[in-house]
């Protein structure tokens, strides 16, 4: 049977005698050595802990940690914090260099301290040495575009013991006009404030640390940095096509993109008798169907061209008033080889014959100049596109000249297609 003892009402040091709870308040209590801990870390005077949280928090939460040490060979355990810490790492301080020490952890809950977990091996306060290492972030490692008139800041990551010295360079050549540098233990940044176009001529930059034990490996942008500005306008906005309630638009590449990639182009519309521009859209292509637009109304339309530093100017399109355009029905017959078609009987045939005109055309077939006799085995199928003419498992008596006719308020055309089926 466990002994009782009065809970004191505030959280007592690891290092008094442990207070050890009745049977019924231990279910609420820390249970001993159930935290797992471990030093990551030395320097000449401190060393890191880092623990996990215990397995059993004896039915309540967790509200903090005690960490203590001791020298070994002393009795006496020194509290390293003044209240109970929130997260499970701490750094001790004002350590003895090359002396070795034990450390140890207690949990505290609402009921009070628990038995605390020592650190399994005795450790040495020493200065741990690493070579210099250098970390670029991946948005480093691509093209950095910065707009005219704004700052380059590139910051690095840095590692070793002792501290390394950290130097950049340019093009091979150390960075030092107007150029900013702030070395810590930890990182390195490179600074250069209101950057122009002449900053801008695709500089690779290089940053290397040393100390005592070695030379880090050199870390470097891979792609340029550069400044840039707003690119230049489309070079031209032509009009494609014009239906009842829409326009096709096709646009060309600015001649200069002003230092970095274009990103996109806006197209924005304008309707006559008003002078409000209306955004349409933002696409990355080059050509754009603008819809449900009013049929005989007059637009006008511009595009601007979009990188990282903003956007040009436009480049407007011609006025354009919105009707269907009337064109005459044309056949596309290059699909089919000599307008002729070949097959084996018991075979099955399929011609696909694509179809234009404006208004869109009607289209019927027929068999040597008679109306194409329309079965399950023979079959035509019109979409906005194309005509189809199927026929399953063709038979002698199918073959013949076949007549497509395309007809709309333009004009009618037609088109002979030969079909010779062979005996297997």
């Amino acid at each position: 049977m466990m002994e009782s003892a009065t809970p004191s009402p505030t959280c007592g040091s690891p290092s008094h005698r442990p207070w050890r709870p009745t049977p019924t308040e231990w279910a609420v209590f820390m249970r001993e050595r159930n935290i797992s801990s471990e030093v990551t870390d030395t320097t000449k005077t401190t060393a890191e802990l880092h623990w996990g949280k215990p397995l059993d928090d004896g039915g309540m939460d967790v509200t903090g940690y005690i960490v203590e040490h001791k020298k070994d060979g002393e009795e006496a355990w020194v509290k390293d914090t003044t209240s109970p810490l929130r997260i499970t790492e701490f750094v001790v301080p004002g350590l003895q260099a090359g002396a070795k020490y034990h450390f140890r952890i207690a949990a505290v809950n609402a009921m009070g301290v628990g038995e605390p977990a020592q650190t399994a091996d005795l450790v040495e306060i020493i200065e741990r040495e690493e070579i210099p290492d250098l970390e670029l972030d991946v948005e480093l490692r691509r093209t950095l575009v910065v707009k005219a008139g704004n700052s380059i800041r590139l910051f690095v990551p840095i590692k070793g013991r002792p501290t390394p010295a950290v130097t950049w360079s340019k093009e091979d050549t150390a960075v030092k006009t107007r150029a900013i540098i702030d070395n810590t233990e930890s990182y390195t940044l490179l600074v250069i404030p209101d950057c122009n176009r002449r900053d801008g001529s695709e500089y690779y930059f290089r940053v290397s640390a040393e100390n005592e034990f070695g030379i880090g490996e050199a870390a470097e942008t891979s792609d340029p940095i550069r400044a840039s500005q707003a690119p230049t306008p489309p070079q031209m906005v032509a009009i494609t096509d014009v239906t009842k309630n829409s326009v096709s638009l096709a646009w060309t590449k600015p001649k200069h993109d002003g230092g970095s990639r274009i990103t996109g182009y806006v197209l924005e519309a304008q309707k006559k008798g008003t002078d409000q521009w209306t955004h349409v859209t933002t696409v990355k292509s080059l050509d754009f169907t603008v819809k449900n637009l009013n049929e005989s109304e007059e637009y006008v339309f511009r595009v601007m061209a979009v990188n990282l530093s903003g956007r040009s100017l436009p480049r407007e399109s011609k006025h354009v008033v919105i009707r269907e355009q009337s064109t005459e029905p044309e056949f596309d017959l290059r699909g089919i080889c000599q307008k002729t078609v070949i097959a084996k009987a018991g075979d099955n045939i399929k011609v696909e014959v694509p179809v234009t005109g404006r208004p869109k055309p009607t289209v019927s077939w027929q068999k040597d100049n008679q109306a194409l006799k329309l079965t399950q085995r023979t079959m035509v199928e019109n979409t906005s596109t194309s005509s189809i003419l199927t026929m399953n498992e063709c038979l002698r008596s199918d073959s013949g000249v076949y007549s497509v006719t395309g007809k709309n308020i333009v004009g009618s055309v037609t088109e002979n297609i030969i079909v010779k089926v062979h005996d297997v």
